[in-house]
């Protein structure tokens, strides 16, 4: 621990609050951006800090599309790529493996891994906090954190809406520090770190009154002298953080699903379709302002006298006191024009489809009909694949990857795996088998398997001098993320055509044995007489 500095709060306390306070002015540029996708399309992830809980939060909002659509974009983005109770990535070797039995030895004891860190992912926490992540995303930016579990627990994923969190930008467009601010009750720090070492003020609340809540700041820094990532958590009421953890592992994802270049924080589909989402909000409002007039009228009185307002009641069964209904000079009280609302539906229609185009809510045809070809099911999956392709790349890069490190850091330390497998893609790779990725990588095996298809038309006897038909085969499988179980290792495939030239020797022995046999019956049967009368005698006993 750093040894107390002036002003009572020890020196790291300090630099975080610096680091912090540079991390609010940059997010204090970015927050009206942040302001309108929490206004108008996801109201019910900004935290209770500001409306506290119960805060009704669509008070303003005359239009639903873009809540819906944030939702549907968050469960797509799931299902896209984590799908919920599906193993999503693989560990292989890497590029520089070339040696065959050596990259298949290593491919099933990665694969030993991977299935070990994937069971944490299969109890419903990690498809919570993801679906809550996603939803955080469509506006630009997630943030969940990742600590070891206890007990049964591998792992805990805990989302942090990105409203209470403060990003620091590295050197290369990374990010190097994360913030978070939370209220916590004072029982729930003591709970949470029990051996935490508690100042005089936090002591006597705990002891008389623990449900008193306190902001708890929780900042992840990187340590570039140390080469680790180190969790600090600490509260103003404590002079001394009240926890201080290193990990060779961010315990933080932080995807950006777009970003501009100079900027930290990420932008989504909410803020790309936000002009049409505003505009289309305050057309909703003014479209039913005219319903509502049309309804119940606006209606322009001659002020003669005769006719009060205010004490002629809209409703049925009423009678007004009026001059005159008709006449020369007009009724005293007259509706004004209705508005056209017709007009203003055909507005509202165009604006509602190009927000879900926007946000990616258009769903595929149905499945049903008839039996669809392997052309047009590959069509579908290309289209499914195509709504995320701009940003697969950053979100396997923030999301994926650091999720399977991360992982095997807590597996390693709870001694689940033998070897805390480094994940470099050179020697060892992580590679993503969700249906996204899939259907990325389903046009390479195609392309494999028709280069296969037209050599061997071409060439036929002749096409294994320019096709390795079990590489290839081999190859198609892995892009298919067929299990390593039911592919055929190199000491079987040796062992095959091991019995395979046994067994085509003695096929080969018995049938030359078969041709030999009636060549020599037939011979003997022709020298058979000849050979007789010109044999020895028999020799006669002495």
């Amino acid at each position: 621990m750093a040894e107390e500095a002036a002003g009572g709060q020890s020196s790291e306390i300090k630099a975080l609050k610096a680091r912090r306070g540079n991390a609010q002015t940059i997010r204090d540029q970015f927050q009206p951006l942040l302001d309108d996708a929490f206004k108008y399309a996801i109201p019910y992830r900004k935290d209770t800090r500001d409306d506290g809980p119960g805060a009704e939060r669509v008070s303003e909002v005359y239009d639903h599309t873009a809540i819906v659509s944030a939702f549907r974009f968050g469960g797509k983005l799931q299902s896209d790529l984590v799908p919920p109770g599906d193993t999503f990535f693989k560990l292989e070797p890497g590029p520089l493996v070339t040696d065959e039995k050596l990259r298949d030895d290593l491919a099933r004891e990665l694969d030993g891994v991977r299935n070990v860190i994937a069971a944490a992912l299969l109890d419903g926490e990690w498809d919570n906090a993801f679906a809550e992540m996603a939803l955080d995303l469509s506006a630009g930016t997630g943030a969940m954190l990742i600590l070891e579990g206890e007990g049964e627990k591998l792992a805990r994923f805990m989302t942090a809406p990105i409203s209470e969190i403060l990003l620091e930008a590295g050197g290369y467009g990374d990010i190097s520090a994360i913030f978070w601010k939370r209220k916590w009750s004072v029982r729930s720090i003591r709970e949470t770190w029990p051996r935490a070492k508690f100042g005089t003020w936090l002591s006597e609340t705990f002891e008389k009154k623990p449900e008193t809540e306190v902001e708890l700041f929780q900042d992840t820094v990187w340590d570039p002298k140390k080469k680790r990532w180190v969790h600090t958590v600490w509260c103003e009421q404590n002079d001394t953080p009240l926890s201080v953890k290193p990990y060779r592992t961010c315990p933080w994802l932080t995807p950006r699903y777009f970003k501009v270049s100079g900027e930290v924080y990420g932008r989504g589909p909410v803020m790309l379709a936000m002009p049409t989402i505003r505009t289309l909000n305050t057309a909703q409002r003014y479209t039913l302002q005219a319903a509502a007039i049309a309804m119940i009228g606006i209606y322009t009185a001659i002020d003669d006298g005769v006719f009060n307002p205010d004490h002629s009641p809209i409703a049925p069964g009423m009678f007004w006191k009026v001059a005159r209904n008709g006449g020369t000079l007009g009724p005293s009280v007259q509706k004004f024009p209705e508005p056209r609302i017709d007009l203003s539906n055909l507005v509202l229609n165009d604006m509602k489809l190009g927000v879900q185009a926007a946000m990616m809510d258009q769903s595929l045809p149905p499945d049903g009909a008839a039996v669809r070809s392997a052309t047009e099911i590959l069509e579908r999956v290309k289209r499914l694949a195509n709504d995320h392709f701009g940003a697969f790349g950053r979100l396997v890069a923030e999301i994926i990857v650091p999720l399977v490190k991360r992982l095997i850091e807590i597996a390693y330390a709870r001694r689940l795996i033998q070897y805390e497998t480094p994940i470099d893609q050179l020697l060892v790779r992580v590679s993503v088998s969700s249906p996204l990725a899939i259907a990325r990588e389903t046009s390479r095996a195609q392309k494999i398997i028709q280069w296969v298809e037209m050599t061997k038309m071409l060439l036929q006897e002749r096409s294994k001098l320019v096709v390795k038909d079990e590489e290839a085969l081999l190859e198609v499988g892995r892009v298919m993320d067929v299990p390593q179980q039911f592919i055929v290792t190199p000491e079987e495939r040796e062992r095959m055509r091991q019995a395979d030239a046994q067994a085509a020797a003695i096929a080969n022995a018995a049938q030359l044995g078969g041709q030999i046999a009636p060549l020599v019956q037939a011979g003997a049967a022709l020298a058979g007489p000849a050979d007789a009368a010109t044999a020895p005698p028999p020799e006669t006993a002495v």
